[in-house]
């Protein structure tokens, strides 16, 4: 979806459009993560209604994604504050597109737990944890579209590095 604007035809780039909302990438990146947290904490509260009400197969659907998510919450919240490196930000883009693909597989299982009456769970609470996992999904492709396109503006810049790109090398005597 970063591809949408085309700069040569006249309609602005994405970036451009990223800077007029958030006023620069890493805000843009840092708000749709709080959108993550936030169905996250959401999930979690779906996932006790899930786990009081369903059978034991969707309890332990619903329990693992919870341990996923606040795994994922908390480890993403560390690399954006302390481990802003290469790996830590390709591994996040990897976790974000795994818990991107997970909460679509939720979103469908759900669903279709809420529209038949077989498995015996209660269908608006199948139909909340299915709303509120494609919320999340959805905020993880937002995420991880983020971190792919702009995982440069995330990295802190190396003084050394900007202070030596102009000086020729020397070679030894």
């Amino acid at each position: 979806f970063f591809f949408l604007f085309n700069s040569t035809t006249g309609n602005m780039a994405v970036e451009d459009v990223v800077i007029n909302y958030c006023g620069n990438t890493r805000k843009f990146v840092a708000r749709s993560w709080y959108s993550v947290l936030f169905f996250s904490f959401i999930i979690v509260i779906c996932s006790f209604a899930v786990l009081a009400q369903a059978s034991a197969g969707e309890g332990f659907a619903a329990f693992w994604s919870m341990i996923l998510v606040i795994a994922t919450a908390l480890g993403g919240t560390a690399v954006f504050r302390k481990y802003q490196t290469e790996a830590a930000v390709g591994f996040l883009l990897g976790i974000t597109c795994m818990m991107a693909q997970l909460f679509f597989l939720m979103f469908v299982v759900f669903a279709s737990f809420a529209s038949s009456e077989d498995y015996g769970s209660v269908s608006a609470t199948d139909r909340t944890f299915a709303a509120f996992a494609f919320f999340l999904m959805t905020s993880y492709i937002v995420v991880a579209g983020g971190l792919f396109a702009f995982r440069s503006d995330l990295l802190p810049v190396d003084n050394n590095v900007v202070a030596n790109a102009g000086a020729t090398p020397t070679t030894a005597v």
